[in-house]
């Protein structure tokens, strides 16, 4: 396996690299031979010099002229006359020039027939000279300055000089216009203008003409270092991949069309001035090409990964994201603006209506029922009555008779906003008059905020359906874009709420960094001395700008490395007391997630809970305690609780607590979680304290005063005579030492409205009997749907009587 320092080593070498060393290697080893060659002689073409050659002099004979043996006499006086370097014989012309016969003097121009293996040939043209170490005339040629040379920069046909063998024969061109030349001797066509003899020439004349002046004049070129191409593909390579990286991938395309453009003139501007400068441009834009899909495909298909994974993620989570009204279809939007409208205003029974655009007739909506069928006023006409009045004015007005329900009177609220008309809502029934009657301006209040409503979702169905014609398409990536839209109209609700909460909340980051924090926490950290940065827009605040342990060290608890770690440690959190600027509880909890069987600290959630002041009582006067709104008087089954207090005595203690058979129903009226803690606290502790096989026994029973619960053996339990008990019964808050269970069970009792007592048992122990009111659950016969009594009459359903 990789070990850690391994992995960061080679963090680096990412498909996006490894695809440009890929393409660097290829062009260094040049797979296109064959098509490197082509450009490389292309290109020395390419660069052909305009400049006019003081090298080499063609030389043309007419088929005629050759015939009569004109050059074999003329061609070497001439050259010895002129001066000349030599001559090069250019097939069929060495045939009639004798280019075997050797100089008669030392020092003479020698007359060298060219070899046929000598040229070098890319697309039909001659583009250099082959290595002339097997040639036997290779101290001629030499001298003639020809030598090895793969490619030459050379002359352009044009600048090359040339004249008619007959010319110079006749004296017409002076014999020293060969001075230094070597004279490129071929075979022409015979009369021609002057200016037309170089064009006249046959191949491969001209082009040994043009690449030996060129050779001469320094124009001599060979292949580039193999390092070469595999730099201009790094350098182009990271040149694009930088663009993709920080400008995405139509600057990245626009980047490799530039690459490839200097790669063409940076080859043209060597060439023209460096020898070892022809690169193998084939393999090299291969190779370019290879780094260019591996920055590109590859991280495409990185792109299109996360696309899709995100477009699913969006997806699950749509059931937990709070939805946009103009994103719900109209059979999901139109019953929850009902339902909305009769949780703002009382009625029998709540209709809305939809106006569509362009159209003056509403079509109806209900939660429950089909709208339609519900009215009996067939039009829909929004220009008549009830919809408006007599003069067309849409107002709100009570209407009779507009359901298939004729008594059912129905208050008509159009929608209005910004004076268009939205649709309308209809309070029906008898408790809509009446609220209307008695509050109109409630109805009022509930259709304005009901039209502002409907009008963002007519606005944004107008603004999404625009921009789905301008897309002329939907692409998983228009998915992400609006499930990222959405994330952040929920982020943005979610700052609205810190900023408008009633009490102060503040979110921590995983690392303790607080990124929200709502106005009254932020005044609290304020008031205690912490520096806190002015807030974003959305309430959110930058990394590191606010850290949770500045929060709880603003605290009285302590320092804030140990508050902290107490937060980290538990899983309900920590509540601290602050006493300064006024009385609050700071409430802290982790946030945590779960993965794979193991959980781990995501973020951090405070409070800041203000506490209020009790009123200040007399100091002979016990306050009551505040009991938990979480507990409160209801009906339950005393047996029920009994039992699982026993349960639970029995197994703290190891010892035998008896239960009498339960005998009767037992519903009691109390504080039920109340009086299951007390119960168990008292029964363990009489329990633990009574002698072996002398264990409480408890039964419970239905009695004509209430539902009675009986402990038996209670005096051997406490090792208390019924005096000392019975102190207990008069002032239960003040118990003495060791009686504490027992009186907190008689204040429980009491709390519950039910009372308690002790009596002595003739020996037999001391008993406590405790007496709960009985509750009395409402019981209703089963009939028919007809209303009349089954056919069962000895048997009764008890629960929740019919409402109606």
């Amino acid at each position: 396996m990789t070990s850690p320092s391994d992995a960061a080593r080679f963090g680096w070498l990412t498909p996006d690299v490894l695809s440009i060393a890929a393409g660097a290697l290829l062009a260094a080893v040049a797979p296109f031979e064959r098509f490197d060659y082509v450009a490389r002689g292309l290109t020395a073409s390419a660069l052909a010099d305009d400049a006019p050659s003081a090298q080499v002099l063609l030389v043309t004979a007419s088929p005629e002229a050759l015939r009569d043996g004109l050059c074999e006499r003329s061609l070497p006086g001439l050259l010895e006359r002129g001066r000349a370097r030599g001559a090069l014989l250019v097939p069929p012309a060495d045939a009639f020039c004798s280019g075997d016969a050797r100089a008669p003097a030392t020092g003479a121009a020698p007359a060298v027939r060219l070899p046929p293996g000598l040229l070098r040939l890319s697309a039909g043209e001659v583009v250099g000279f082959f290595p002339l170490t097997s040639e036997a005339r290779a101290a001629e040629l030499g001298a003639l300055g020809v030598s090895a040379a793969p490619w030459v920069i050379k002359k352009a046909p044009q600048s090359v000089p040339a004249v008619s063998l007959r010319d110079l024969a006749d004296g017409q061109v002076p014999a020293n216009a060969l001075a230094g030349r070597v004279a490129v001797v071929a075979v022409g066509s015979g009369g021609v203008p002057p200016q037309a003899v170089a064009t006249s020439a046959l191949p491969p004349a001209k082009g040994v003409a043009a690449v030996l002046g060129g050779l001469l004049d320094g124009g001599r070129r060979a292949s580039a270092p193999a390092w070469a191409p595999a730099l201009v593909v790094l350098l182009a390579g990271g040149f694009v991949w930088l663009a993709r990286r920080r400008y995405g991938s139509l600057v990245a395309t626009t980047a490799l069309f530039l690459a490839t453009f200097a790669l063409a003139a940076g080859q043209s501007a060597l060439a023209a001035r460096v020898e070892a400068s022809l690169l193998p441009l084939p393999s090299t834009l291969f190779g370019l090409a290879i780094a260019f899909a591996g920055v590109m495909i590859l991280r495409g298909l990185g792109v299109q990964r996360a696309v899709d994974r995100a477009a699913e993620l969006i997806q699950r989570a749509a059931l937990f994201r709070m939805q946009g009204v103009h994103t719900l279809r109209d059979e999901e939007f139109w019953p929850r603006v009902a339902r909305l409208a009769e949780q703002a205003h009382p009625a029998d029974l709540v209709l809305v209506a939809e106006l569509p655009a362009g159209s003056w007739h509403l079509r109806f909506w209900n939660d429950r029922h089909d709208g339609e069928s519900l009215v009996a006023e067939r039009r829909h006409d929004v220009r008549r009555p009830p919809y408006s009045s007599e003069q067309g004015v849409p107002a709100v007005r009570l209407a009779r008779r507009f359901l298939t329900k004729q008594d059912m009177p129905a208050v008509v609220v159009p929608l209005i906003a910004f004076g268009e008309i939205e649709g309308y809502v209809f309070f029906c029934g008898p408790v809509a008059e009446a609220t209307f009657s008695r509050e109109p301006e409630r109805a009022e209040n509930v259709g304005r905020e009901l039209a502002l409503l409907l009008r963002r979702k007519r606005l944004a169905r107008t603004a999404e359906a625009g921009a789905g014609e301008a897309r002329a398409g939907h692409t998983p990536t228009d998915d992400l874009v609006e499930g990222a839209r959405v994330a952040l109209d929920d982020l943005q609700l979610f700052g609205s709420m810190l900023r408008n909460a009633p009490v102060g909340l503040l979110y921590a980051d995983a690392f303790g960094d607080v990124r929200f924090v709502a106005p009254e926490f932020a005044k609290w950290l304020r008031a205690r001395g912490v520096t806190v940065p002015a807030e974003s827009a959305s309430a959110a605040l930058p990394p590191g700008s606010l850290t949770l342990g500045d929060v709880l060290g603003a605290t009285s608890a302590g320092s804030a490395e140990v508050s902290l770690s107490s937060v980290m440690a538990s899983d309900e959190g920590i509540e601290l007391s602050v006493s300064a600027p006024e009385p609050a509880v700071l409430s802290v909890r982790p946030l945590r997630r779960e993965s794979d069987g193991s959980s781990w600290i995501a973020g951090y959630v405070a409070a800041l809970i203000p506490v209020k002041q009790p009123a200040p009582v007399s100091g002979n006067v016990r306050p009551l305690a505040a009991r938990d709104a979480t507990d409160p008087l209801c009906a339950f089954q005393l047996g029920d609780v009994v039992a699982d207090a026993v349960a639970s005595a029995a197994r703290a203690t190891g010892r035998a607590v008896r239960l009498e058979p339960i005998r009767g129903a037992t519903h009691a009226l109390g504080h039920r979680g109340e009086l299951a803690q007390v119960l168990e606290a008292f029964l363990t502790d009489v329990a633990s304290r009574g002698l072996p096989g002398h264990g409480p026994v408890v039964s419970v029973r239905e009695a004509p005063q209430g539902v009675q619960l009986s402990i038996l053996d209670v005096g051997f339990g406490l090792g208390l005579p019924e005096s000392a008990l019975q102190r207990v019964l008069t002032a239960p808050g003040a118990a003495p030492a060791g009686l504490e269970p027992l009186g907190r069970l008689i204040l429980a009792v009491e709390d519950s409205h039910g009372q308690a007592e002790l009596k002595t048992n003739d020996g037999w122990g001391i008993t406590l009997t405790v007496t709960l009111l009985r509750a009395h659950p409402r019981v209703g016969a089963a009939v028919h749907e007809g209303g009349k009594p089954a056919a069962q009459q000895n048997v009764i359903a008890i629960g929740r009587a019919n409402p109606k």
